[in-house]
């Protein structure tokens, strides 16, 4: 396989992925804080910090895919050739 398809296949599940962890992040942490509201008697307040949690999980992951996206632009950017 061409060395630029494997490129664009690699970022394409990088960037695929994160849906599903930002989504995963979100769902573990809203139903451990239930899980947690139930066994301490804190309702809703667990499931709440839980839920905010994994929405900054989620993001923080978003964040990385995003920087990783960059740094594959600016190689790629670095290793073309320069025009006269």
């Amino acid at each position: 396989m061409d060395p630029e398809a494997k490129k664009m296949w690699a970022i394409a599940g990088s960037t695929g992925a994160v849906g599903l962890e930002i989504s995963l992040a979100i769902g573990i942490g809203y139903f451990g804080g239930r899980y947690l509201d139930g066994k301490f008697g804190t309702a809703p307040w667990l499931a709440w910090i839980g839920f905010a949690a994994g929405i900054g999980a989620g993001i923080k992951a978003l964040i990385r895919v995003a920087r990783d996206y960059q740094k594959s632009l600016d190689n790629d950017k670095d290793n073309e050739p320069k025009q006269p």
